[in-house]
């Protein structure tokens, strides 16, 4: 099950001027990134496919180089347009980059059920901090 990684040896290994821009955070970026480069598909190229407008070229290959170079593929709601949700977009991708979503839908759920233990962790940080700020400014007044 593809997870967050930091190799720079394996990120090296697949970089290409199809690829060159995008620095993978998780491994099934890594094996996206890896069938572009097989597939020889410039991010122009992959948008267009994706039924991005040619005026809104520009947009869409940054989002691409997001989703690709984001740790959670972009499904944390970190980067949103007006043509596809976070999750339509990476199944499009999928489909152009000839990756049968079928083949990855377990992972796709691993990195849901992350960003929901990474949610809940910020909440509760958040919450902590909170009640010592309040005992703070308590204590002050005393």
């Amino acid at each position: 099950m593809p997870t967050s990684f930091n190799s720079t040896a394996s990120q090296d290994s697949c970089f290409s001027i199809y690829t060159r821009h995008y620095q993978p955070r998780h491994l099934l970026a890594l094996q996206i990134i890896q069938q572009i480069h097989k597939l020889e598909l410039r991010p122009q190229h992959i948008t267009q496919k994706m039924g991005y407008l040619p005026k809104h070229t520009l947009p869409a290959c940054e989002r691409l180089r997001h989703v690709l170079s984001n740790q959670y593929l972009g499904l944390d709601g970190s980067y949103i347009d007006g043509r596809f949700t976070a999750q339509e977009f990476l199944a499009k991708l999928l489909s152009v980059v000839e990756i049968a979503y079928e083949t990855v839908e377990d992972d796709l759920a691993h990195i849901q059920y992350q960003i929901s233990i990474d949610a809940d962790n910020r909440t509760n940080t958040d919450s902590l901090q909170n009640k010592c700020s309040r005992l703070k400014i308590e204590a002050d007044y005393s």
